[in-house]
């Protein structure tokens, strides 16, 4: 009897081991399964030098962090990514994680998060330093403020353009494109134009600002001439920074114009400096579709239910301000498109109190569809949805968007519940700018030159 109870314990140890064995063959390794869900998704902001609050880009810095990660992937808060995937259209540059991507991580933590064989280790993917855009190599070209500029500790400072000379002699196609602040602490936003020429009556100076020249002449039309041929190119706001675009689309640059910077700097406290800049990555060719960014606006609004109509003149209504403690107050803008529009990206965008946002095609039948929802909006990821797959808005067509902004005490990042809320540049006012890009067919491009 003896041995056969030594004989039966034995047995039990061995299936334990046998078990445990099998338990850890079966969990996933950092190495192997881990690493490249991280180098693909997640090191473009987890590196050293970007925005991210830490790297990911070995285990030794990873693994202190395994629980908060799984926390973060398994509530989906990590990757960000604010569209709703049952309310929207598929967008190709979706950051969320596959279903299984997410088990293999919580799998990994609950299994004690080893390392795995380094051998497994793939490399780091080949990002540019200090660029968001990871799999073109270093731009093209670089477009940079002509001098850092100096931002004071304390104020409300105006937006600012900075005016550089395109540096070549024919046009180019911008295939990607990047805004790269140089001191993301104190920069609200960065947005590139180019423009055909300087405001009228205007010289540059040593920084690259228009300033005004009185041995210049200037026409009476010449101001609105002026306006009709600037052109957004893409911009940096938080959680979003660069543009990509398919074969045969993109943006064109010709010669003899120039770049604008528009700086917007908030004050952090102390003096700070900043040298912005703009990536440039070309297409070999030329392309057949130049893109372009405008607001779905008619220049008519719907502010809680009444109708605001902008004045003559002007391209956009002056909305009321929103009130204090206000929770879920309604704004609505329509867009007509009279002919045939190719529509490539959406991207609302709000400040502080934006609370939630939808885009919807009203066809000429009367049929609607939801382009994109964003029920949980979020000022410090904002994102240029980019469809899968470029869309035809019929002639007749009109796009509806509807935005919600939440000034009250249930708002966490409300600075101030208690106050009417002004629209205006600044992060504690407010904007509705829905914006989306659509394309149009290239011409000969036109040089600029001029003032």
């Amino acid at each position: 009897m003896q041995s056969i109870r030594v004989l039966f314990t034995a047995l039990l140890i061995a299936t334990a081991f046998s078990a445990t064995a099998v338990a850890a063959e079966d969990t996933p390794t950092f190495a192997k399964d881990v690493a490249p869900i991280l180098f693909d998704n997640c090191v473009v902001c987890h590196r050293e030098g970007e925005v991210a609050p830490m790297a990911l880009t070995s285990y030794a810095a990873v693994r202190p962090w395994a629980r908060a990660i799984k926390d973060k992937v398994v509530s989906r808060e990590m990757p960000p990514w604010h569209a709703d995937p049952a309310g929207s259209l598929e967008f190709r540059n979706d950051r969320r994680l596959s279903q299984v991507q997410i088990d293999t991580i919580s799998a990994w933590v609950d299994g004690g998060a080893p390392q795995g064989n380094p051998t497994d280790l793939p490399g780091l993917p080949p990002i540019p330093a200090g660029w968001q855009i990871k799999d073109l190599g270093e731009p093209d070209a670089i477009i940079r403020m002509p001098v850092a500029e100096e931002i004071p500790a304390s104020g409300e400072l105006a937006m600012t353009n900075y005016y550089i000379p395109v540096p070549w002699d024919e046009a180019r196609y911008a295939r990607a494109l990047e805004s790269k602040p140089g001191n993301r602490v104190v920069t609200h936003h960065s947005v590139a134009y180019i423009r055909s020429g300087l405001p009228p009556g205007t010289r540059l100076n040593e920084k690259g600002l228009a300033v005004r020249d009185e041995s210049i002449e200037v026409d009476g039309n010449a101001s609105f001439e002026f306006a009709q041929r600037s052109v957004k190119l893409t911009g940096y706001a938080p959680g979003k920074g660069y543009k990509r675009y398919p074969a045969g689309a993109g943006r064109v640059l010709p010669p003899n114009w120039y770049f604008v910077l528009n700086q917007h700097y908030q004050p952090t406290g102390k003096p700070e400096t900043d040298r912005s800049e703009l990536g440039l990555w070309f297409h070999d060719e030329a392309v057949d579709t130049d893109i372009n960014e405008v607001v779905a606006s008619d220049g008519v609004s719907i502010v809680e239910g009444r109708e605001v109509v902008a004045e003559h003149g002007q391209r956009r209504p002056v909305v009321p301000n929103i009130p204090a403690f206000v929770d879920d107050w309604k704004i609505v803008t329509m867009k007509l498109f009279p002919e045939d529009t190719t529509v490539f990206s959406l991207s609302p965008h709000a400040h502080l109190r934006g609370k939630r946002f939808t885009y919807t095609l009203v066809r000429p039948d009367g049929t609607e569809e939801t382009l994109l929802s964003v029920p949980q909006y979020d000022f410090n990821w904002q994102t240029f949805y980019e469809l899968t797959e470029p869309m035809v808005f019929p002639a007749g067509s009109k796009l509806v968007t509807v935005g919600y902004y939440d000034n009250s005490v249930k708002n966490r990042y409300n600075p101030s519940p208690d106050k009417e809320v002004y629209w205006a540049e600044q992060s504690w006012d407010e904007m509705f700018n829905p914006f989306f890009e659509y394309g149009v067919d290239v011409e000969t491009p036109t040089e600029g030159g001029g003032n």
